[in-house]
């Protein structure tokens, strides 16, 4: 049984074109998607987690939108169909992308491109008629890497966004999710006094993605429960950073590896401690993470309160 969850008009202004003036100038995009996904459950559970949060889709295709420029509108569509797809109950989407400012010369009401996709057409289901081996067997292997992330938030109900944002990661193609830490409660890192505490957790991955792979979607997990980067101290309901990439070290500013702070967070230190008491953080600062969290001058100031958290347990902070 396959049901069908509809999005119309999701409006956001983007620089897609091919004109010269298209790559500055934004212009406004309308988005439909129909999302077809079995509602069985979620209907008899009347709960949220059994189905897809409608809000959670609207603001991953706003970030597509306002997101890397497109030449063409094909391709914004197709960037936004695969999307919605990251998330695991998705299993086909149909995508209207309508660009009613589009710079033609005669009159018109509009330009739209629509597009269908399911799992299947990102080639990890596919099979070759011929040799009946998947797809995804013809490409070649890319080392899997082991993979730290912390997460964090303090505005909204954190931990459910932190507990959709692991099953977001989970269905990122080659990637799994091998540990989760307990969760703490911080006080502000950073930020002015009067910000709300934190919840934060870390995150153990194993992954095929490249790291630039990787960071692209996590934005996309982060925009999709409203974390707006505008403000980069500022409060926000959802924060994923990459703290370790299988000890690989960079400089780039886009992606500094290891993550450059990390050696002196507790709220780091702490839960990554607990999911592994021999890791060792890379890089200039590194060294192991039991030596790092006892020197750090914050210690004191995260408290663990929930082992059980990614549980679904109702009386949490």
């Amino acid at each position: 049984m396959v049901d069908c969850i509809t999005l119309m008009g999701i409006r956001a202004q983007g620089t897609h074109g091919c004109l010269d003036f298209e790559h500055t100038r934004p212009q406004n995009f309308s988005v439909d998607a129909r999302l077809f996904l079995d509602l069985t459950t979620a209907g008899r559970s009347d709960n949220l987690v059994d189905t897809v949060d409608y809000g959670q889709i609207s603001h991953r295709i706003v970030s597509v939108v306002e997101g890397p420029h497109c030449n063409l509108i094909e391709s914004l569509t197709e960037r936004i169909a695969q999307a919605i797809l990251r998330h695991p109950r998705v299993r086909r989407v149909i995508v209207t992308v309508h660009k009613p400012s589009a710079p033609l010369t005669v009159p018109f009401d509009d330009v739209a491109v629509t597009i269908e996709r399911s799992r299947i057409d990102g080639g990890s289901l596919a099979t070759d008629p011929d040799t009946g081996t998947a797809a995804a067997d013809r490409t070649p292997s890319r080392p899997v890497r082991s993979v730290i992330l912390s997460l964090g938030g303090n505005l909204g109900d954190v931990v459910t966004a932190m507990r959709e944002a692991i099953v977001s990661l989970d269905s990122i193609p080659g990637t799994q999710v091998t540990g989760i830490s307990p969760l703490y409660h911080t006080a502000p890192w950073g930020m002015d006094e009067s910000a709300p505490d934190f919840l934060n957790a870390v995150v153990q991955l194993s992954t095929a993605a490249d790291p630039t792979v990787l960071l692209d979607e996590i934005h996309l997990i982060e925009a999709s429960h409203g974390r707006s980067r505008e403000t980069h101290w500022g409060s926000r309901p959802l924060d994923i950073d990459i703290v370790d990439f299988g000890g690989l070290t960079s400089a780039d500013p886009e992606l500094t590896l290891p993550h450059p702070r990390a050696w002196q967070r507790a709220f780091v230190l702490a839960p990554w401690l607990d999911l592994n008491p021999d890791a060792c953080l890379s890089g200039e600062h590194g060294g192991p993470i039991a030596a790092l969290l006892n020197s750090c001058p914050d210690r004191h100031a995260v408290k663990r309160v929930s082992d059980t958290w990614i549980l679904g347990e109702r009386s949490l902070p």
